[in-house]
């Protein structure tokens, strides 16, 4: 009788860049950018906080993009 070796799928780890990432993504996502933006924004040294003020401030999502590029 023959033994078959099955093996288990490897887990992808996501490293801490990554992870920082996809976070950031989300976090620009949510205060109202389109996937595009949240991606352009996520991968710049954008600064999230001021995203969030000046969203909460009625900055539009337009101008708020143009201040943060």
């Amino acid at each position: 009788m023959a033994n078959i070796l099955i093996e288990s799928p490897v887990e992808m780890i996501e490293s801490e860049e990554q992870v920082v990432y996809r976070w950031r993504r989300d976090q620009f996502g949510r205060l109202g950018f389109d996937h595009v933006d949240s991606r352009l924004l996520a991968e710049s040294p954008a600064d999230l906080s001021l995203a969030r003020r000046l969203r909460s401030r009625g900055c539009s999502v337009d101008l708020a993009f143009r201040i943060l590029a």
